[in-house]
């Protein structure tokens, strides 16, 4: 995951339930209550609200540590135009559209890459310690590992399922006689 797919699933989780609870109600949702803006605001300044760190990260302030993500994707065909910038980086940014990371004001990311990693070197570091654990572990535990058994579960009241007191809709309803389309 990123911050990206946290900020629209929180989004349209919160919008599926606006609409949910008027449905109830027979009503139509015509405003949302929560916006773009307001989930920005969460993996922004949001984030160091919740660590105590808000008086040095969070925002653009001087003062504070210089964290910055800067979007750029030129390549990308939803990357412009860029009509409602809040509502774009929830909806149509993603982890590929990151051009530059600023933490503490040092470029960690640029054009897209990583600033002074090995990658190399990282991934053959982590691929050894993956050949090292399924040579520790064997490889009828490694697969039981990577693939458990699924425990049995009790189901919950879940109140997002369609209530079993509306009558289902049949393609017979839609079936109209000659007379009724004159």
């Amino acid at each position: 995951g990123d911050i990206f797919s946290a900020m629209r699933a929180t989004l349209n989780a919160d919008r599926a339930k606006e609409h949910d609870e008027a449905h109830e109600k027979d009503e139509t949702v015509t405003n949302h209550i929560l916006r773009a803006e307001d989930v920005v605001d969460y993996g922004t300044r949001g984030g160091a609200k919740a660590l105590g760190l808000d008086s040095v990260i969070g925002s653009v302030e001087p003062g504070k540590k210089a964290d910055l993500v800067l979007i750029k994707n030129d390549n990308s065909p939803v990357s412009f135009p860029i009509l409602h910038p809040y509502g774009h980086v929830v909806y149509q940014a993603n982890r590929g559209d990151v051009h530059t990371v600023l933490v503490n004001g040092k470029v960690v990311k640029h054009d897209h890459k990583l600033v002074g990693v090995d990658l190399a070197n990282a991934r053959a570091a982590i691929e050894s310690t993956i050949e090292y654990l399924k040579a520790e572990h064997g490889p009828e535990e490694w697969d039981k590992g990577m693939h458990p058994e699924i425990p049995e579960h009790e189901t919950l009241n879940n109140p997002y399922t369609y209530r079993s007191d509306v009558t289902a809709w049949k393609e017979s309803d839609a079936v109209w006689t000659e007379s009724e389309a004159e």
